[in-house]
């Protein structure tokens, strides 16, 4: 007697009720597909990957107490074999960048299809990775650029904040022809010729956050 295969089972990780019920509905609607647990927040759902043991785990980016990434790199630390998807609202080329990192298997934007989201279910669960086209692009592109160093970083914020050089320098305690030579060298990784677009292109590359 023949029996079908095992569902997928899918942990599924996102602090808004509403849009987790809807996903969980939407997965469940799937003969080979089974949620088989939820979480609102990321301590939650690192203890209910460990409880369930899931094929895929589905996790939200912006969570209330973790960012996604956090938690798949405390995930893989614990379960080297697990298979896990960000789903996330955000799809700056860092962000993407830290995800893999952090050891995600595949990564989607909440834009996604449906259709498109079940793609990379299946695939993880037979043990690949998923990262679209679009995905794809920002992690070479992401490659392509020299990472900026902690410091630059800080003179790029107070750069946005409108400060001069000066000003920086008092700042950051440290001399006017530093922060002049941080900023040529910034704007040099960036590829860009001016502190305006400096910023634009930090903040387009999830580099520098202005919120």
């Amino acid at each position: 007697m023949l029996h079908a295969p095992r569902a997928i089972r899918v942990l599924l990780v996102d602090d808004h009720f509403f849009a987790r019920m809807g996903l969980a509905a939407a997965l469940n609607l799937e003969a080979d597909i089974t949620v088989v647990a939820q979480a609102s927040s990321g301590h939650q759902a690192i203890a209910l990957f460990a409880e369930h043991q899931p094929d895929v785990a589905v996790l939200d980016g912006n969570l209330p107490d973790l960012h996604g990434t956090d938690v798949a790199r405390q995930i893989v630390k614990d379960h080297a074999h697990a298979r896990l998807l960000l789903f996330s609202v955000e799809e700056s080329e860092e962000a993407v960048h830290r995800a893999v990192h952090a050891g995600v298997n595949g990564y989607l934007s909440k834009t996604s299809k449906r259709s498109t989201l079940l793609e990379a279910i299946r695939t993880l669960a037979m043990g690949r990775r998923y990262f679209p086209d679009a995905i794809q692009a920002k992690l070479h592109a992401h490659r392509a650029h020299t990472d900026l160093s902690a410091r630059e970083v800080d003179v790029l914020r107070l750069i946005s904040r409108g400060l001069a050089n000066k000003e920086i320098a008092d700042e950051l305690k440290i001399s006017a022809e530093t922060v002049k030579s941080h900023v040529s060298h910034l704007m040099e990784k960036l590829g860009v010729q001016d502190r305006a677009h400096a910023v634009m292109t930090a903040v387009q590359r999830g580099v520098l956050n202005v919120n």
